[in-house]
């Protein structure tokens, strides 16, 4: 009798780990459907962003092809910097006055170029060496401080961007420049900037800088004048043709265009 109660015992052993062992098959088996189902439903996500920014970029890269074909014939009437500087710092703008670029000193062209941008000839809208060292220089700083813009990145930024520093924009001033030098000449994209460059606060252009800072016509400038318009470009909110000498860097920029342009 004990050894048919101990047999049955023994059987009921076996038949209980038979079937916790395939319940243990079962729950693995599921587990490892949902981690399938996880992992499909996250490939579904990131191909779903993949088109969201391939959309995304398709439509900017059409606007701004656009307006930049648009802008190769028409003179802007605003500038997002100029709409940004009146919403955000309040600057009421000056009168604009759009010098075209034959009438704006061959000598400051070049001192704009020489100080701004010695490459602007030869490159296709961006300098990756310059990119390269301000990313160097921000990381050694831990701040967003440098951005190694050509002049067509400047006049992306100031045609389509905002002033606030950030990779974002960095990112985007890239694409438009890139785009921008696929479009338009090199003598518009130097028009373009030194007819909406900020030279002061609400005051944009070169013919409103001449205004504003000396009363006098951009070609009635003298080379001196000329030099401290071109000195103050770096930092025209902070600077005036006047006080400049109490910033070294901008003083080192004076010097600079007094040597090659006497």
């Amino acid at each position: 009798m004990k050894e048919t109660v101990i047999l049955s015992i023994s059987k009921v052993n076996v038949i209980l780990k038979e079937r916790l062992g395939l319940r243990s098959h079962i729950r693995t088996i599921r587990d490892a459907l949902k981690q399938l189902n996880l992992i499909l439903l996250l490939k579904q996500f990131g191909i779903l962003c993949g088109k969201v920014l391939l959309y995304i970029h398709g439509t900017f890269f059409l606007v701004v092809l656009i307006i930049s074909v648009l802008y190769t014939h028409v003179n802007p009437p605003v500038t997002s910097l100029m709409l940004y500087r009146r919403l955000f710092n309040d600057y009421r703008p000056s009168t604009v006055s759009y010098v075209p670029l034959e009438q704006i000193p061959k000598d400051l062209q070049r001192m704009v170029v020489k100080v701004e941008d010695y490459k602007f000839y030869t490159h296709s809208g961006i300098d990756v060496h310059a990119l390269f060292n301000a990313f160097k220089l921000n990381r050694r700083l831990g701040t967003v401080r440098y951005g190694g813009s050509t002049i067509s990145m400047q006049v992306a930024r100031t045609l389509f961007l905002v002033p606030k520093q950030s990779y974002i924009r960095k990112y985007l001033e890239i694409l438009i420049a890139l785009e921008m030098d696929l479009v338009m000449k090199k003598s518009r994209i130097l028009e373009l900037y030194l007819n909406y460059c900020e030279w002061g606060r609400g005051v944009y252009g070169i013919g409103a800088a001449a205004s504003h800072h000396y009363h006098k016509k951009v070609q009635e400038l003298s080379t001196d004048e000329r030099r401290r318009i071109v000195t103050i470009l770096a930092s025209p909110l902070r600077y005036t043709v006047d006080n400049f000498d109490s910033r070294k860097s901008l003083r080192k920029r004076y010097d600079f265009l007094v040597r090659h342009f006497p």
